[in-house]
């Protein structure tokens, strides 16, 4: 095994130990640089890290090494390969929390993006972490920001169907009728995932029933989901 290798291996296993007697046998800062940015799998010490919420390495390799907060990586998350993930992006997306606070702390750029343009507040919405939503909105994280689709934070809280995301992004007046490059709004995402909760709160603040660029209209999506379906057909009664 290379030494590239070894302190990648480390720092994905959360293992400082090993990953300080690797880096302080390197006199050279050049070399220390030269270890701590490289890429294993398409990935750094520090995105892996992050990715697999080992916080002491984290705050190590940023404190203590001078780890680059803002170099993507390549990450899996559910079977999927994301490319070009900053850390913090890595951190949001797993829900840890303590990182995400570390990485805003070291000046990482909140509104940083992946290679199709996802923020690491999208990343949080997609998976529920609330906590990590409000605190990167706190800091200046921008909650209209789309993905290379168009879809914003509000479409996948909505689709998804976390409801306290999406009644905090409201709070903040995200743009319920934006639509994707499809065409379509959170509405539809909302009839999709089959949240009459969070459809009643949109429509409440102004949601409009439009048709996307498919012509498929609300109805048509939420057909499948009987309970969205029957609350429509009362509404148009």
């Amino acid at each position: 095994m290379d030494f590239k290798t070894a302190v990648f291996n480390a720092a994905r296993d959360g293992n400082l130990t090993r990953l300080k007697v690797y880096l302080h046998s390197w006199r050279s800062a050049d070399e220390l640089n030269m270890l701590v940015g490289a890429k294993v799998g398409g990935a750094t010490p520090l995105v892996i890290a992050c990715r697999n919420g080992h916080y002491d390495v984290a705050e190590y390799l940023i404190e203590r090494c001078k780890a680059d907060i803002e170099q993507p990586g390549s990450v899996t998350f559910d079977g999927e390969t994301i490319e070009g993930a900053p850390p913090l992006w890595c951190a949001a997306a797993a829900g840890h929390l303590p990182l995400v606070r570390l990485l805003v702390r070291a000046g990482a750029n909140v509104n940083s993006t992946t290679r199709t343009h996802s923020t690491p507040l999208r990343a949080a919405c997609f998976d529920g972490h609330y906590d990590i939503v409000k605190f990167l909105v706190e800091n200046g994280a921008d909650i209209e920001i789309a993905n290379r689709h168009g879809h914003t934070c509000l479409m996948i809280a909505c689709y998804k169907g976390h409801i306290r995301i999406a009644k905090y992004l409201l709070s903040l007046n995200a743009d319920v009728n934006r639509k994707s490059v499809k065409g379509n709004t959170a509405l539809h995402d909302c009839a999709e995932s089959g949240s009459l909760h969070i459809l009643k709160m949109l429509l409440g603040h102004g949601a409009t029933m439009d048709v996307d660029s498919y012509g498929e209209f609300l109805c048509f999506t939420a057909i499948m989901r009987w309970d969205i379906y029957g609350w429509f057909f009362k509404l148009e009664k």
